[in-house]
């Protein structure tokens, strides 16, 4: 076995191993939504990894046009700002905006120049390390605010210190500007341009 291929497969395993984890301490602490969330996409995972990878939403890459993708987002940031929080409004959007970035924007983009793998590895371990600690962060405090004297006063998860936050309406609107703008960077969508019949992959019968 190649050490890329091994390479994968390794990271295949362990993303399916933090996603049972997610699922699991979701669905634990009575997170029903989340837990069944993390869980399908776990169930996804082991499916793609089971085909080969040969998993496929749609028959060939779709990338809507900017406008249609941008259009989208902002009329569902809007109903998510007008939309009480925790509600069936805000649940429904949130899966709205999921299922937007997956079918109209969820494409590769196209291929850069390389950087050294150094730069790759240095850029992997900085987003490691901060994505696992704010993981083990919300883990660990809501474990102690839920068996420990004080709870969520004395050991607060991130959630929690986003409240006062959320709560004030004008950073609620900036909070979800500025997690929907990340997204859209995320995503690429400045960048990528539209799919057309010219640019289908060449080979094969078109009929």
């Amino acid at each position: 076995m190649s050490p890329v291929r091994r390479a994968v497969r390794i990271g295949t395993v362990l993303w399916i191993v933090v996603l049972a984890i997610m699922s699991g301490f979701q669905l634990w602490r009575g997170a029903w939504v989340d837990g069944v969330l993390f869980t399908a996409l776990t169930l996804l995972l082991i499916l793609d990894t089971i085909l080969g990878g040969r998993l496929r939403i749609t028959r060939r890459t779709l990338v809507a046009p900017r406008w249609v993708t941008l259009t989208l987002v902002i009329a569902i940031g809007i109903v998510l700002v007008i939309a009480p929080r925790h509600g069936v409004v805000d649940l429904v959007a949130m899966v709205l905006i999921g299922v937007t970035a997956l079918v109209l924007a969820w494409s590769p983009a196209a291929v850069r120049p390389e950087h050294p793998a150094r730069a790759y590895r240095a850029s992997a371990i900085v987003w490691s390390a901060l994505g696992v600690g704010l993981c083990l962060w919300e883990a660990l405090m809501f474990v102690l605010s839920t068996y420990l004297p004080g709870g969520t006063d004395v050991y607060p998860t991130i959630s929690v210190l986003l409240d006062p936050f959320l709560e004030w309406p004008v950073g609620k609107v900036i909070f979800i500007g500025l997690w929907l703008a990340v997204g859209l960077v995320l995503l690429r969508v400045w960048t990528k341009r539209p799919a057309s019949p010219a640019s289908r992959p060449s080979g094969g019968d078109s009929r």
